[in-house]
């Protein structure tokens, strides 16, 4: 038999590959060749995506260069920027969607009222909210902004997914400690500076920040994988960090209130970052929770100790100077973060404690169960003994038991007493047996296998050995057997399947193909069970029921045909393939309406090698797979000029594993989506027995792969119409645009137009014009043919009266030709 089928991502496919009009080659390598030019397609996709990134980068990069450049950032330039971010921000939220939106809206609203205050503080920059009142209109409205940014950002954070406490809490440590140095060795002092209504106005200013700062770190700490989540949490660092800059330092706005200088450029690029943030990809993707926890860092330790001994450090400090206390700055703030510090230590420690409890119950239960696991395995000891010899679903021997008898049969026919002794393997392989899994399911199928082993138990001698080898495949070793015995067995084990199988409410049949061989002397397992096997395959390929015994000539057969599934790889590996195209005539215009794309195998040094040699084992092996999709990566690039020229769309014969390849519709998009030829330039031609041969639910898959190309606007065809015996049937259920009929009815029949080919010709065209289906008449190459297709109204014609099959350059030549193909 054909060596096992390979898995697709095994088979050799580095000489697959696309070649355009201009010379530009794409590889099919690696992984599974049927997706690679959808693949293609994505890592073009990926360097469109690094190009925007750097084009954003270089765009985050220029108000950073302006200011260092001679000469101040004007505000009107300033403005103009934040503008364009904020518009940018609210077409990236809107083209992403997130799910939920309303956190990003919130944050959109925030930054609105942040350069809403800027224009009022250029336009009103003195206007009191209350008359002798230090809050202005444009501090108002920028004050607006804080609750608006963080409650958007807590709902960045709830919308991680299911995120865990002490990662919140964490972030309130880390915001902690910074705060609390950053509040005695910066703000203190600048709050200490105010007075009166001035200093409470700058308090809630500071207290607002402070807040952006702890759930900007808290996104940060959360969200930091989640690339957009981490661009928001950073440019709200950026906005607090502005902030404190611009408050602090009286010299960080010289150009009235629009903040031009380096804290103003600061909250810029935060702008900047919240805009990119939108626009990016991951906006709309849920962040994956990593699993566990992570310890805590060295430098958030360090953070934890310098905030627990800087408030008290203050305190030695100030009572050493003899310094007054302001209770507001020196002692409200200071206490409030010391008692949120607590908090998280409650917190943190009851955290703790409740892992330490979970861990101690997991390991007490796991000691239980490998204590149960071990009483388990000295039970089952003997159970897997006794299975590691016999099929669990049967209990017949199975193929371990059978090697080892075999092994001592052969022993014995080393012997010189036992050298003349015949012995006999007779494998058995149940047909349709797989119809019976897709159809009733696998309980059924179980079911049916049980039955089976009963009745050949029953069919044999006592004491024969019948082993079941694995799926549907069983079979009997025979010692002291010769030809007429073995074959006996044979009969005797199709004969005992004839009768129906009541399994589940439902009668089932089954037949049987039988392969036998029959040895005297020294010989070694491999070399019997591959005669055996050898025979088994010529049974299954001579129709099935029936018994084939071993023969010389099976293996010289089964040698070319390895031969040439070798040849064949190579083939695959050295790129050996090419495609030529036959036209297809419109039968009115005498016009070319479009080509068919025709597989050829040119091997170095050899004769080309006829399709219908190497196709099929090709479809055997699997390596109809790789090569089909290469087939309509090529055949599209091909024709895509031919379409945008002259309207020729081109077929692509696609074989039965193709259709069955769950990559299939990803292929064919793949290939149109790499070559820009539109879908309704492509025509997908499948046979009769593509769908004849295939059980009930695999036709069902097929069909819903075919409509979901169909409704993208590719055409499907059915290919040598008229040769199988069910092709009404399925007329109706299969997305089908085009009937070509087989060229054993477009052919001059012996009567002339008179002939029944003629008749079942007409018959088809009608059946096809019933249907609304266009026709194709293969096999044309009379031009009195082609005139009987005319007058029964067939739509188009192919064969050699128009042309044979050409290479690119030799179709472009018909194209560009003035003159239609005629026929007369």
């Amino acid at each position: 038999m054909v060596p096992p089928t390979p898995a697709v991502a095994d088979l050799p496919t580095d000489g697959l590959v696309v070649r355009t009009r201009t010379g530009e080659v794409t590889p099919m390598d690696g992984g599974s060749a049927t997706s690679a030019l959808a693949r293609e397609a994505d890592r073009r996709a990926a360097r469109e995506r690094t190009i925007t990134v750097v084009a954003i980068g270089a765009t985050l990069l220029a108000p950073w260069l302006l200011y260092v450049l001679p000469g101040p950032l004007t505000p009107t330039f300033y403005l103009a920027i934040v503008v364009w971010a904020i518009a940018w921000y609210a077409v990236g939220v809107a083209a992403r969607r997130p799910s939920p939106a309303w956190p990003w809206w919130l944050i959109g609203a925030g930054v609105l009222a942040r350069f809403c205050g800027l224009i009022a503080a250029e336009v009103v920059p003195h206007h009191p909210v209350l008359p002798e009142s230090p809050l202005t209109v444009a501090l108002a409205i920028r004050l607006v902004s804080f609750p608006l940014l963080v409650a958007g950002l807590i709902g960045i954070v709830k919308r991680s997914g299911p995120f865990r406490t002490q990662g919140i809490v964490d972030g309130l440590a880390v915001s902690y400690g910074v705060g609390t140095i950053g509040w005695l060795l910066v703000l203190a002092p600048y709050l200490r500076a105010l007075s009166g209504a001035e200093r409470a106005l700058a308090f809630v200013f500071v207290i607002a920040d402070l807040t952006l700062l702890t759930m900007a770190v808290i996104v940060l700490v959360v969200a930091i994988r989640h690339t957009a989540q981490a661009l928001v949490g950073l440019a709200s660092l950026l906005f607090v960090a502005g902030d404190f800059l611009w408050g602090v330092d009286s010299g960080a706005h010289p150009v009235g209130m629009i903040p031009t200088a380096g804290p103003g450029v600061i909250v810029l690029s935060g702008y900047l970052f919240l805009a990119i943030a939108a626009g990016h990809r991951s906006t709309a993707v849920r962040r994956q929770e990593p699993q566990g926890e992570l310890p805590a860092g060295r430098l958030k330790m360090a953070l934890f100790g310098a905030a627990t001994f800087a408030y008290p450090a203050f305190a030695v400090f100030a009572a050493v100077e003899k310094r007054p206390i302001d209770p507001l700055v020196d002692v409200a703030y200071p206490v409030a973060m010391t008692t949120g510090f607590c908090f998280y230590l409650a917190v943190r420690s009851a955290g703790l404690a409740r892992d330490a409890y979970r861990r101690e119950q997991e390991q007490a239960a796991q000691a239980a169960a490998l204590g149960a696991a071990l009483a388990e395995q000295q039970a089952l000891q003997g159970q897997l003994t006794y299975r590691a010899l016999h099929d669990p679903l049967t209990g017949l021997p199975n193929r371990s038991k059978l090697t080892d008898a075999l092994d001592g049969t052969l022993a014995d026919a080393r012997r010189p007493e036992y050298a003349d002794r015949p012995y006999a393997l007779v494998l058995v392989d149940l047909d349709g047996f797989k119809d019976v899994n897709d159809t009733h399911g696998h309980p059924v199928g179980d079911e049916l296998l049980i039955q089976v082993a009963a009745r050949f138990t029953a069919a044999l001698p006592e004491g024969t050995l019948l082993a079941r080898l694995g799926g549907d495949e069983f079979a009997v070793l025979l010692t002291d057997a010769d030809t007429e015995h073995a074959s006996m067995i044979g009969r005797r084990l199709t004969e005992a399947l004839w009768g129906p199988f009541r399994v589940a409410a439902h009668d089932l049949y089954l037949t049987t193909s039988v392969g036998l061989y029959v040895g005297t002397g020294p010989a070694t397992p491999s070399d019997v069970l591959r005669n055996a096997d050898l025979a088994l395959y010529a049974a299954k390929g001579g129709g099935k029921n029936q018994v084939v015994g071993y023969r010389p000539e099976l293996r010289t057969a089964h040698l070319e045909q390895v031969e040439l599934l070798a040849g064949l790889r190579r083939a695959v590996a050295m790129g050996e393939f090419v495609l030529e195209y036959q036209p297809v005539v419109d039968l009115v215009t005498e016009r070319i309406s479009s080509v068919e794309a025709l597989l050829r195998w040119d091997a170095p040094g050899a004769a080309r090698v006829s399709p219908a040699d190497f196709v099929p084992v090709a479809e055997e092996s699997g390596l109809i797979v790789p090569i089909g999709a290469w087939v309509l990566g090529q055949a599209c690039v091909d024709a895509t000029d031919w379409y945008s020229r002259f309207g020729i769309s081109v077929a692509v014969n696609v074989a039965t594993a193709q259709l069955r390849d769950p990559e299939f519709v990803t292929t064919v998009l793949g290939a149109l989506r790499f070559s820009g030829l539109p879908p309704q330039a492509l025509v997908l031609e499948i046979t009769e027995s593509t769908m004849i041969a295939a059980t009930a639910a695999e036709t069902e898959i097929v069909v819903a792969r075919l409509q979901q190309l169909r409704s993208r606007g590719i055409r499907i065809a059915i290919d040598d119409f008229g040769t199988g015996y069910s092709s009404l049937s399925y007329l109706r259920r299969l997305p089908v645009d085009i009937l070509k009929i087989d060229r054993a009815f477009s052919m001059e029949g012996p009567e002339g137009a008179d002939s029944e080919d003629t008749a079942l010709t007409k018959a088809i065209l009608q059946l096809s014009h019933s249907l609304g289906l266009s026709t194709v008449a293969e096999g044309v190459e009379t031009a009195e043919r082609a005139d009987v297709l005319r007058e029964l109204r067939c739509d188009r014609a192919q064969g050699f009266l128009y042309s044979k099959p050409v290479d690119v350059r030799a179709l472009d030549a018909l194209l560009e030709a003035p003159h239609s193909l005629s026929s007369r």
